[in-house]
């Protein structure tokens, strides 16, 4: 029982550590490319034969920049430092509960801390929320690529 628990609890707290760690990724990526984007279109524009298209292009990319900026402020600026915090958190905690699973001497009442710990760390109301697409590519890092040391695995 004790066992099961503990794989239960490494599993769970694995794809909370990797779903954290893809967030973060997947928002600077995202960056990236924006800025990327938005100066290709306002170099581009610059070469348009036609001055009115140019400077829409132009100006589209310079919005885009805009936005951007305006984007990564506020509660927006600290979001992939946030979400290393988080996968930092879970995967030390992760590598915890696989220690307890392989030493074999854990006790009941050592579980239930681990156990507690990991509701007390999934109950936070400030921790940022996993995307969508973050998740699914997780999903695929621990199942698909083996990215992990999938111990929890029967």
């Amino acid at each position: 029982m004790s066992k099961d628990l503990l794989r239960t609890l490494g599993e769970e707290t694995i794809y909370s550590a990797k779903g954290h760690f893809k967030s973060s990724d997947l928002r600077r990526i995202q960056v990236t490319y924006t800025i990327w984007v938005c100066a290709l279109l306002s170099v581009l524009g610059i070469f348009i034969e036609d001055v009115n298209i140019g400077k829409w292009i132009s100006g589209f990319g310079f919005m885009g920049t805009m936005a951007l900026l305006m984007w990564n402020e506020g509660k927006e600026k600290s979001y992939r430092e946030n979400h290393k915090e988080y996968g930092e958190e879970y995967l030390s905690l992760h590598k915890k509960i696989r220690e307890a699973y392989l030493l074999g001497s854990t006790t009941d009442d050592d579980i239930r801390k681990l156990s507690s710990k990991v509701r007390t760390l999934d109950s936070q109301k400030a921790k940022p929320d996993i995307p969508f697409l973050a998740r699914k590519w997780s999903q695929a890092s621990i199942k698909k690529y083996n990215e992990t040391n999938n111990w929890f695995i029967k």
